[in-house]
């Protein structure tokens, strides 16, 4: 795997219908689109985005942008932040965000921006998977996401599809071995990432890496190799998190799941909906 052209393996939005519409501001799901938590996420699949603060639908776009390079049609799934730029992935540039700068991409930044929506991402899926989340419970997040409407010729129709915004890695991910990671929006800027009216050099300065100190990671099984399998055990922790964090206060009701299925809990924590019989 080349972790510089591959900034994750598969990610996660698992969590209850009913907190995934009240974290976006009450959001509602589209005509025709109905919800299935997904605990295996991966390139091809459907994702659930949102295109517009306003409306606040959530809609179903395939994970993969069809992009002119040259004389190719590429599927991109990432793109940099940085454009051309920055080839190194040095974590301390602090040049141009010049994506708007590629002739694939200078539209879409500007008018076709989106959100799509994530519990937790996993990251060497092929020697050592690791399942990366957001503190406190910050779940689900949005990745800033671009999209465009695409044919398929498979099926024989258009459909809509999108691709994730990557920046240098955080010391997080440096840690896990890798140079880049998505970007991920911070609650209050999202509505910002969405507006259409947004300036352009607003834009660019939401594309930055996420402050290691609110996100973590735990091993998880190899299991996760599998694209049939989708339930909660492929998130259960194999070990210890990479970065020291401090349990939280629980009630007592709360201790004793805890004492049942210590696992789970460490799982929800990372953004999993879990639920107990």
């Amino acid at each position: 795997m080349d972790n510089n052209i591959i900034m994750f393996d598969r990610f996660i939005l698992a969590s209850n219908i009913d907190r995934v519409k009240a974290r976006f501001n009450m959001a509602h799901f589209a005509d025709a689109v109905t919800y299935e938590p997904n605990y295996n996420i991966a390139a091809g699949d459907e994702v659930y985005v949102i295109t517009d603060a306003v409306k606040k639908e959530i809609h179903k776009f395939r994970f993969g942008l069809n992009v002119q390079k040259r004389n190719n049609i590429q599927t991109l799934h990432f793109i940099r932040a940085e454009g051309n730029r920055n080839l190194q992935d040095d974590p301390h540039y602090s040049g141009s965000r010049a994506i708007f700068l590629q002739p694939e991409f200078k539209q879409l930044i500007r008018q076709q921006r989106c959100m799509i929506l994530a519990d937790a991402f996993i990251v060497g899926i092929e020697s050592n998977p690791h399942l990366v989340y957001l503190r406190d419970k910050q779940r689900p997040f949005a990745f800033a996401g671009l999209y465009s409407m695409q044919n398929d010729d498979t099926a024989g129709e258009s459909v809509y599809a999108c691709a994730i915004i990557t920046v240098p890695a955080n010391s997080l991910l440096q840690k896990l071995g890798y140079k880049r990671m998505p970007v991920i929006l911070p609650q209050q800027e999202e509505g910002r990432w969405l507006r259409s009216n947004s300036e352009l050099s607003q834009t660019l300065n939401m594309l930055n890496s996420y402050p290691a100190a609110q996100m973590n990671a735990f091993p998880i099984s190899d299991k996760i190799k599998d694209k049939t399998l989708n339930d909660i055990s492929l998130v259960h922790p194999a070990g210890e998190r990479v970065l020291y964090e401090p349990d939280y206060k629980l009630s007592r009701k709360r201790k004793r799941e805890v004492r049942e299925s210590l696992g789970i809990t460490m799982a929800e924590r990372a953004g999993i909906e879990v639920k107990y019989e």
